[in-house]
């Protein structure tokens, strides 16, 4: 029997956010802070509290997200990508530093297992995200689902299904001192 009581779901783009479902609360939702301080001490409340268990959108780069324009690189995008990663990296680092188990999950990963994945590509980015957030806000009404919290809500929407439906996938994520802990 699992251990884990509370389920973390990270968007951890500049805009991205935080979704909380803790055993026995209605979920919650935060910015992504912009402090080191401010998300060691988010990390530290729950594990102090709780048995947590963190899906992180696993972020790459693409090689759109650095293509040459007629102007040259985009240089704005490429800094807003580098500070992104550089973000990604504080937030792994925080988890790490204080002992918050977490799985790195690429999206189309749990894109494709909550069925939000399109037949082709034709969609516009602006129409997949608020179809996102209509599913976030289906799943959680409790919750006022905007634009920045919709993706962290249903990250952790993926892992409270994929420690239900999926634990053999969990378990393979994660490294064996953490399975011990947690299972």
């Amino acid at each position: 029997m699992a251990k884990i009581d509370c389920v973390i779901g990270i968007d951890p783009g500049a805009n991205g956010g935080l979704a909380v479902f803790c055993k026995g609360e209605l979920p919650k939702v935060a910015k992504m802070p912009k402090d080191i301080a401010e998300l060691r001490d988010f990390f530290a409340y729950y594990k102090e509290n709780y048995h947590p268990l963190v899906f992180i959108e696993k972020l790459s780069i693409r090689p759109d997200d650095v293509s040459a324009s007629e102007e040259g690189v985009q240089m704005g995008k490429l800094y807003r990508i580098q500070k992104m990663m550089a973000n990604y990296e504080h937030l792994k680092a925080i988890m790490e530093t204080i002992g918050v188990p977490y799985i790195m999950v690429h999206p189309f990963s749990w894109q494709t297992k909550l069925k939000l994945r399109t037949k082709g590509d034709g969609e516009a980015k602006a129409d997949r995200k608020r179809r996102y957030q209509d599913t976030a806000q289906r799943f959680y009404p409790s919750v006022r689902v905007t634009l920045w919290n919709a993706d962290a809500l249903l990250i952790m929407h993926f892992g409270r299904w994929a420690l239900v439906n999926d634990l053999k996938w969990v378990l393979a994520q994660l490294p064996r001192a953490e399975k011990d802990k947690l299972f």
